[in-house]
């Protein structure tokens, strides 16, 4: 089995795992493609467990999270201008949206999307936590 064949199998079984959890079994395996063709450009920037690394440190887990006096939403602690900016170059349809009210998978998309515009830099000190 070819490594990117394995891979795709891998990261629609943690997207899988991450529907369920989120109570949303209910997709079909054709919104779940339809979800990994989207944001394909980015899954391999970070692995399930380096997003469940970066979320623990930046929100302990929590995709409602609200930090800096409302500055900082969501899992990754997006400030809604970090959050448009990235939605505007990536995911139209998210641009506007809060960030701690976008469903956790499109989180977690545009987490990786910004780790793959910018590293670590957008999170100073959690992204130094994330390890391989």
């Amino acid at each position: 089995m070819k490594a990117t064949e394995r891979f795709r199998r891998t990261a629609v079984s943690g997207l899988v795992a991450v529907l369920a959890v989120a109570g949303l079994a209910a997709c079909t395996p054709e919104e779940i493609q339809a979800y990994m063709d989207v944001t394909e450009q980015h899954h391999d920037v970070l692995t399930w467990d380096q997003l469940k690394q970066l979320r623990d440190c930046e929100s302990g887990d929590d995709y409602a999270a609200i930090g800096g006096g409302g500055r900082y939403r969501g899992a990754y602690q997006f400030s809604r201008s970090t959050w448009n900016g990235v939605a505007d170059r990536w995911y139209p349809w998210l641009e506007g949206q809060d960030p701690a009210g976008a469903d956790t998978w499109w989180q977690d998309a545009m987490a990786r999307a910004l780790w793959a515009e910018s590293g670590r830099g957008p999170w100073p000190h959690c992204g130094r936590q994330v390890t391989a």
